[in-house]
């Protein structure tokens, strides 16, 4: 259930929501960080929701490895709660 609504919403995606949120949580990303995700989520969400990982690898060389650890952890916590 969750998987079709993430799916019909994520067209919505503002690269300031994903600043917003990043905030929220503790994360703080820089503009050019923003952007990364935010081309990142658009490519990829289906994939990623579908439970492929892959494109992980291509977010993993253009990301700082601390923030992407985080980012990894967030996305299991998530995947583990709503997928």
């Amino acid at each position: 259930m969750y998987k079709e609504l993430i799916k019909n919403w994520i067209p919505n995606l503002t690269p300031e929501m994903i600043t917003n949120y990043s905030k929220k949580i503790g994360i703080p990303l820089t503009n050019s960080e923003v952007m990364i995700l935010y081309q990142f989520i658009m490519k990829n969400y289906v994939e990623v929701l579908d439970g492929d990982e892959s494109s992980f690898n291509d977010l993993k060389k253009k990301i700082n490895p601390s923030l992407y650890n985080q980012l990894l952890i967030l996305y299991k916590t998530n995947k583990n709660k709503y997928l």
